[in-house]
């Protein structure tokens, strides 16, 4: 599934610079974990667990915009409302009373037609909006995605090279111990879900990045970046494993690609106000309301909507962890050594609200509130019994001295 490994298969699945290996998904849906020593075929003759392969996309042909060309417009539509606003004032500063008198009386006879134009303009957008509404997996949200499974692809495929050429020096090879330790994890998550329609059609890599950066990330395509300063945040492998499964979570779920589709629609309903802003009030006033409106867009929408879906991560991500038979109480313990750090000043608090991810406290107690069921889940996937100790209960049961102690003996402090 995820390795650096070359001269496995014929030479036209190599992808120049790029360590793509991919999962190769049985015939039928698999409801446990597969048999040991389960290995996957290339081409059906030689036998191994991983490959890597070509994947064409099929959908039914309908209205869409190239990914690079609405990353483009984004921009593009913010400058030009800002551009054509200001512009219309400027001409309208340049004429006399008498033509701006003829221009009023011909506006107010064109009334209708302007605002029929605006209305259309809506419609059309709202139409749109509809026509590309999807659900994710596991959670069934609606969401609206702009892009074919094709655009997507190709999209994915262009930041996957990007990343790759930005880290090539740093990324460890396939037989260094924190890379196959990674491996390990990330087979044994990926197998335990193969029953997910994305978990299939993705082409899952890895890549670890030799960095004391803590930090780890998947991209659109199932292209996983970890860091190896990421490993100095846990305990353990459960601990790790969830954060894996996390980040794959939102691979799966298609959060980036969801992002940028709805940051297309609010640049498009912004394009208006923009315009009456910068042709109706004077450089600095306009200049300081765009800011305000800009802000209050991304305080009020932006960054709860992020927020949204990093706890929607959470929340999937533990389900990837209790079919893999994961310790799924560990998730709850990491956030709770989060917010131990943040409460002994150790790492900087940030205001909430300001923020794109949920604050650590209201990470550990969604996640407790989910382990009634994630832990049943986890029984039915005939996973070994879980340890008594429970994990939660020993951490909360340790006093604050107790705790720093306990995340300098890890490494962690």
């Amino acid at each position: 599934m995820f390795s650096t490994l070359r001269g496995v298969c014929p030479a036209r699945f190599q992808i120049k610079r790029a360590f793509v290996i991919c999962l190769v998904p049985p015939t039928r849906s698999i409801q446990k974990l597969p048999p040991k020593g389960f290995a996957f075929k290339c081409h059906n003759t030689v036998p191994v667990k991983i490959r890597i392969q070509n994947r064409k996309f099929h959908t039914t042909k309908r209205l869409d915009i190239p990914p690079l060309f609405a990353l483009l417009l984004r921009p593009v539509l913010r400058i030009g409302s800002f551009i054509f606003g200001r512009t219309i004032r400027r001409w309208w500063l340049k004429k006399s009373p008498s033509e701006r008198a003829q221009y009023t009386a011909w506006l107010q006879k064109q009334k209708r037609y302007i605002y029929g134009t605006i209305g259309s303009f809506f419609f059309v957008l709202l139409v749109y909006y509809l026509a590309h509404i999807e659900r994710t997996v596991v959670t069934n949200r609606p969401r609206f995605i702009m892009f074919t499974k094709q655009q997507e692809a190709a999209f994915a495929k262009l930041i996957f090279d990007a990343h790759l050429e930005e880290h090539k020096d740093h990324i460890l090879p396939k037989d260094h111990p924190i890379y196959k330790r990674l491996l390990k994890i990330t087979n044994r998550i990926l197998n335990a879900n193969k029953d997910l329609p994305y978990v299939k059609d993705k082409q899952w890599t890895l890549s670890v990045i030799d960095n004391p950066t803590k930090n780890a990330y998947v991209l659109p395509g199932g292209n996983m970046f970890i860091f190896t300063g990421a490993l100095q945040m846990v305990e353990n492998e459960d601990q790790l494993s969830f954060i894996v499964a996390h980040e794959m979570a939102h691979a799966l779920l298609k959060h980036s690609i969801e992002q940028v589709s709805n940051g297309f629609i609010v640049d498009l309903l912004l394009v208006f106000p923009i315009i009456i802003i910068w042709a109706i009030f004077p450089d600095l006033i306009a200049g300081l309301l765009q800011f305000l409106g800009t802000s209050f867009v991304k305080i009020l929408h932006d960054l709860p909507y992020s927020r949204a879906l990093e706890t929607e991560a959470d929340e999937v991500g533990l389900t990837l962890s209790a079919k893999a038979c994961i310790d799924v109480r560990e998730a709850v313990v990491f956030w709770g050594m989060m917010r131990t750090l943040k409460d002994m000043n150790s790492e900087q608090d940030q205001i909430p609200w300001l923020s794109t991810h949920p604050n650590d406290e209201d990470r550990e107690k969604n996640l407790n509130s989910q382990m009634a069921q994630a832990i049943a889940l986890r029984s039915t996937y005939q996973c070994p019994m879980l340890n008594p100790r429970d994990p939660r209960k020993i951490f909360y049961e340790k006093s604050q001295k107790e705790l720093a102690a306990r995340l300098k003996d890890s490494g962690i402090l």
